[in-house]
This record gives C-alpha cells, structure tokens and sequence, in this order.
C-alpha cells in the first residue's frame, strides 16, 4: 500500500504489525445511516447519504461518504480498547494504516471504515520513536 499510496508510513507501520504480537482488527459500516438525519455526513438526510455512497466510483482510501454519528461511536471503541490494552500494560498504537489493508484484503466484510490496533508485550514500545525514511 505505500507503493500504491505514495505514503511511506504504510510500510512503517506494515513493519510494525509485523513486529506485533497480535492486531485487532475494528471496523463499522458507516455507508448505512442510523436515521437521525443529522447531516453530518455533509447530506440532508441518511437516505441521500446512503444513494451517495451507492453511487460513488472514485476510489479512495475509505469508501464514503460514512455515517458521522457510526464513525463516532468506532472512534469511541477503538479508544476503550486501546485504554484496556494499556491497563493491562500491552503496548499498541491505533492505525488507519492497518485498517486499511485490512480492508482491502477484504478481513472486514461489509465495513467501510476501520483501525486496526498491533499489540506487543515486551520492554520498549516498538510503536513509538520510529525513524522516518527521506
């Protein structure tokens, strides 16, 4: 993905789910509103949310548009497991990056968004104070 991306951080961070020891992989449909109609995802509506997302054909990195008040409440989830990991001293780092490829390995049937979160138990974060290529 960072050869197709153009964004080295992609293969940082690939090499870094490697190096974990396990990833958790946490994803919503957010292309499905909840009826609230709020227009946070930019519609008047969720039925106009959801005939946009429909009829969406550039493809970028997340499909969308997404459910504002869906991607919340993942945001909500991925911060409640990632504290968790941390109480139980579980290194981990939340990464878009991750939930990316998994996405486009199709891992998360019928999602559109998600974060994947590398875990590692051991004695310096490997998550942290990486070196970035030039």
């Amino acid at each position: 993905m960072g050869k197709a991306t153009g964004l080295d951080f992609f293969r940082i961070n690939g090499e870094k789910v490697q190096e974990s020891d396990a990833t958790i992989l946490v994803g919503v449909e957010g292309r499905k509103g909840l009826g609230a109609n709020c227009g946070g995802c930019g519609f008047a509506s969720c039925a106009g949310m959801a005939k946009a997302a429909k009829a969406k054909k550039a493809k970028t990195l997340y499909g969308g548009p997404n459910c504002v008040l869906k991607i919340s409440d993942l945001g909500i989830a991925v911060g409640s497991a990632v504290k968790t990991a941390g109480i139980h001293n579980v290194d981990n780092r939340i990464m878009f990056t991750a939930g990316i490829v998994a996405l486009e390995q199709g891992r998360l049937a019928g999602c559109s968004v998600a974060y994947g979160i590398p875990l590692k138990a051991s004695g310096k974060n490997i998550f942290f104070d990486v070196a970035m290529s030039h």
